[in-house]
């Protein structure tokens, strides 16, 4: 999920009238009439819109926003699984020593 309010660099707080300004500002900045910067300017100003669509009205704020909640807190717990993993997986590889299983190494842990 794109996260629309660093696409148009705004903290989650913002309000209405205030994402309207930013558009604009982002808007005539990336305005293919002002400037000719090819594909990196065209694909910034279609996120920009793209963002304000969503940002820049009041339903579709909400929803995104508890999209957006959902999204991080599902990610938080796969992290947390994968992290849980990676320990037992570590600490598995830590007691074989790698694959060294010289009488010296297992004196060494």
């Amino acid at each position: 999920m794109k996260d629309y309010c660093k696409v148009m660099r705004l903290p989650r707080e913002t309000t209405g009238e205030e994402i309207k300004k930013v558009y604009r500002c982002l808007a005539l900045q990336y305005h293919h009439d002002r400037n000719q910067g090819g594909p990196a300017y065209e694909n910034r100003r279609k996120e920009v819109n793209e963002a304000y669509q969503v940002l820049g009205d009041e339903e579709k704020r909400r929803q995104y926003d508890l999209s957006f909640r959902l999204s991080l807190s599902s990610i938080g717990d796969d992290q947390a699984a994968w992290d849980d993993d990676s320990i037992d997986i570590l600490g598995m590889f830590a007691c074989r020593g790698f694959g060294r299983t010289s009488e010296k190494f297992r004196n060494e842990t």
